[in-house]
């Protein structure tokens, strides 16, 4: 049930990133996406292994149910979001829609929990929408940066 579930919100993220206009090349979704699963696998089983806050279920079922979250789920709601902060929106526009996905991101969260898929133990909502919002604003600032190099901004004169 956790991987239809999953499944589910993957295709609709999917569709939703498919649909969105995003402003950017392809190599740097491609990098972006690349460099959110880095950070996104590190965190998890720093926060799952090491720490033992955000532990997993050990079942085949719920692993798969986590890699949909992990490689799907999560990178291209936070490449959407950096998308929407690079936009030209209004500044209310692009936070309101940030906030949007963080909210969404705590729902996955929810669902996970609700599934038996992770458990939270000394880790909160807040925590969660701390690291979302941190994770989405670094990526973002490392999207500048990289947008910065392809103009050639950071040359040696």
């Amino acid at each position: 049930m956790s991987i239809a579930v999953l499944a589910l919100l993957a295709w609709l993220v999917l569709i939703v990133f498919a649909i969105v206009p995003k402003g950017l090349t392809l190599s740097d979704i491609v990098f972006l996406y690349f460099l959110i699963g880095i950070i996104t696998i590190t965190l998890f089983t720093i926060l799952d292994v090491n720490l033992h806050w955000v532990p997993l279920t050990r079942s085949v079922e719920g692993a798969f149910a986590m890699y949909i979250d992990r490689f799907i789920i999560i990178p291209f709601a936070i490449i959407l979001s950096v998308c929407i902060l690079n936009s030209h929106l209004k500044a209310i526009w692009r936070w309101g829609l940030s906030a949007t996905i963080v909210l969404f991101l705590c729902v996955v969260d929810r669902i996970c929990i609700w599934a038996d898929l992770i458990t939270f133990q000394r880790w909160n909502e807040f925590f969660a929408v701390v690291m979302y919002v941190a994770f989405i604003v670094l990526v973002w600032w490392i999207l500048l940066w990289f947008l910065g190099l392809e103009k050639g901004e950071f040359k040696n004169s």
